[in-house]
């Protein structure tokens, strides 16, 4: 049985306020939590929101940030997650120290970058049936129901053994770095932040029928074993709920 809440907003800035304060009270019951990011519009937002109103609001000191995939790109490019966390977030809050930021290094050989990687989730995080175990993990949801950089086509990556795999995207062929999908679920919250109504289909299929497009969608394999999976949508993602 999943343990599973849907949090339903007007628009990207109630999602965001409440997604802020959700955070907030993590760490009410968390001395210190570490934060698996993703990429795309929604966590940019996100990110926005927090360099403009939470400077001071957010202990920063108590949040260390890695990714859940990263695009196997120099931060430098467009496409790569840490750069643009980096430039909406981290160099905008001066409380953010460089030691809580431990990225996936896009510009490295992939698979030696997702050893790499690997072995710092192993060795940094505590361990739940010997998997590393976030405190949270962000995740996105691709019009194609992938999630972190696991894809449809490519389906079978969820359940590798390692902590981290490379993965491709099935147009560009662009690498990327990714987690597996025993690292999603070993988590103590999984929290999907979704906005649009281009979403929306997905979002009803994996929620209303989730074990029937199991074998279809990434998304719909997200199912945390001992912790909790949190939907924060606005309304048009969530409209045909």
């Amino acid at each position: 049985m999943i343990n599973e809440e849907i949090k339903i907003y007007e628009n990207a800035e109630t999602l965001t306020k409440g997604f802020t304060e959700f955070i907030l009270k993590l760490l009410t019951v968390y001395p210190a939590i570490n934060i698996s990011l993703s990429g795309g519009s929604t966590p940019k937002a996100i990110f926005d929101y927090w360099a403009e109103n939470c400077k001071d609001t957010i202990p920063w000191d108590r949040i260390t940030f890695y990714w859940g995939d990263e695009r196997c790109v120099p931060p430098e490019n467009d496409m790569n997650n840490y750069g643009m966390a980096r430039d909406h977030l981290f160099n905008k809050v001066p409380n953010i120290s460089a030691k809580n930021v431990r990225r996936i290094h896009g510009e490295n050989e992939s698979e030696e970058e997702a050893e790499r990687y690997g072995q710092i989730l192993e060795r940094k995080l505590l361990q739940r049936n010997n998997i590393p175990c976030f405190e949270l993990i962000m995740l996105g949801l691709g019009d194609d129901g992938h999630t972190v950089s696991i894809f449809p086509d490519q389906i079978q990556l969820w359940d590798e053994k390692k902590t981290c795999v490379v993965g491709e995207h099935p147009v560009s062929k662009m690498k990327r770095v990714t987690l597996t999908g025993q690292v999603v679920n070993n988590a103590q919250y999984v929290a999907f932040l979704v906005m649009g109504k281009g979403k929306a289909q997905k979002v009803k299929q994996i929620i209303k029928d989730r074990e029937l497009f199991r074998n279809n969608y990434p998304a719909a394999r997200v199912n945390p074993t001992q912790g909790y999976l949190y939907w924060f949508m606005d309304a048009d993602a969530a409209s045909e709920l």
